[in-house]
């Protein structure tokens, strides 16, 4: 069980600043290409399909990852499986920056993907699993806070790199950020609950596919993975992505047409989802994760709903902007700062890496079809339209999360687990708050 005891105040102080680096490595990794992308398409002289293959092949990537993720955090260790990953990192951004043609590009990007997806995986994990009780919420949503701020440098670095044409130095950043994480990582121990599970050696059975689902959609564990399975489809489905990947596109459709527009403005917005990010994780072991969700489900559909009104009086400039600012808001105080806490609470050791891959499976098929279709729906019906329609879909997932979220604030990872396993129910203890959802 995960609490706080003397001297774990210096490593929930170390876990913060890892969680901070792979923040910025993740959010950063996120927007360089946007920045990078009207360069890349000159030097290579790309079609509208080949740029999209960028995107698609780091989708992809993601996706490949998130399915080896929940094998490897068993077998190799949370923290081994970081260090891995970063120095897989820094070889996909060698082949990035080292490039001579497009398919060599997707490739690296390809590598690039796999390790960020294998992060999103394996960093919730090792977060809950290393920190105190008390620091377990405030250290994941710091992860959001530098994810955030990556995503606003990406942009930001972007086009003050523009004017040089240095592409290849835009895309190189997130390998040295990686390098940093694998320095960083020498400083901390692997978690203690994953060499109690080698010692009672239940990943062995757990490590095969079959034995893994069954364990997940049994009875005892269904009602959890149904959750966080749908909990990661709304997260992409209401279009966090969209706006990372394509925000100087619908600036754009918006009516802005220069490089500051395009680029500096997108990095604002995120500048400000990582203000909001870092104002929930001072307060989130305070009012708990329940109201920051619900409290951040609702700014994004207020701003959904601003991007609307944008596109049907004709004028989105100042109010699409507004729009796009209150929904990144929104989303990093809450579906982004607190989705992953969930699946890394609930599942027990040995089903922890697979429960946090099933969600991020669902996550990333959505990430790709939003990737793959947003651009064509935006052209083809327009911003108001495109706009109605992610405004209904954050409904259903302000809803969803009002009847089905639980307050796990101040809980235990066992008494967080106990409650999924009993069918929503709290297990009766003195010390415990009162049971609710």
């Amino acid at each position: 069980m995960t609490t706080t005891r003397p001297g774990r105040h210096g490593q929930d102080t170390r876990v913060g600043i890892l969680a901070m680096i792979m923040g910025l490595t993740c959010g950063y990794d996120a927007t360089a290409m946007a920045g990078a992308l009207v360069l890349v398409t000159d030097h290579f002289t790309l079609a509208t399909t080949q740029q999209g293959s960028l995107y698609a092949a780091t989708a992809a990537g993601w996706i490949v990852g998130a399915l080896l993720g929940s094998r490897l955090v068993n077998a190799l260790g949370r923290r081994t499986t970081l260090l891995g990953l970063a120095l897989l990192h820094v070889a996909g951004t060698t082949l990035a920056v080292t490039s001579v043609n497009l398919v060599w590009l997707d490739a690296s990007r390809f590598v690039q993907g796999i390790a960020i997806g294998i992060a999103i995986v394996a960093t919730p994990i090792f977060i809950a699993e290393s920190v105190s009780t008390r620091a377990r919420g405030r250290t994941a949503v710091l992860y959001q806070v530098a994810t955030s701020l990556g995503c606003a440098l990406g942009y930001i670095g972007g086009y003050f790199l523009a004017g040089s044409g240095q592409w290849r130095l835009m895309i190189a950043v997130p390998g040295v950020l990686a390098l940093v994480t694998a320095l960083w990582l020498t400083r901390l121990p692997e978690t203690d609950r994953w060499r109690q599970l080698r010692r009672t050696g239940p990943t062995a059975g757990a490590a095969r596919p079959p034995g893994v689902l069954r364990a997940l959609f049994s009875p005892r564990y269904r009602t959890l993975t149904l959750f966080v399975i749908t909990l990661g489809f709304f997260v992409q489905a209401t279009g966090i992505n969209a706006m990372v990947f394509f925000s100087p596109r619908i600036f754009e459709h918006m009516g802005y047409t220069d490089t500051f527009g395009l680029l500096v403005l997108p990095g604002f917005v995120q500048l400000a989802g990582a203000v909001a990010a870092l104002v929930c994780a001072l307060t989130i072991d305070r009012f708990g994760r329940r109201p920051a969700l619900l409290a951040g489900t609702t700014l994004m559909g207020l701003g959904h709903a601003l991007m609307v009104l944008g596109f049907a009086v004709d004028s989105p400039e100042v109010v699409g902007f507004l729009g796009l600012v209150v929904f990144v808001v929104g989303f990093n105080s809450g579906f982004g700062a607190l989705v992953w806490v969930f699946a890394a609470e609930g599942f027990p050791d040995h089903l922890r890496g697979a429960g946090a891959s099933v969600m991020l499976l669902t996550n990333l098929t959505t990430n790709l079809v939003v990737a793959q279709f947003f651009l064509d729906l935006l052209n083809t019906v327009g911003g108001l339209a495109t706009y109605l329609i992610l405004l209904a879909v954050t409904v259903a997932a302000w809803l969803f999360v009002f009847f089905l979220a639980p307050e796990t604030k101040g809980r235990s990872l066992d008494e967080v687990q106990s409650y999924w396993e009993a069918g929503r129910r709290w297990p009766a203890t003195d010390d415990a708050p009162a049971a609710r959802t």
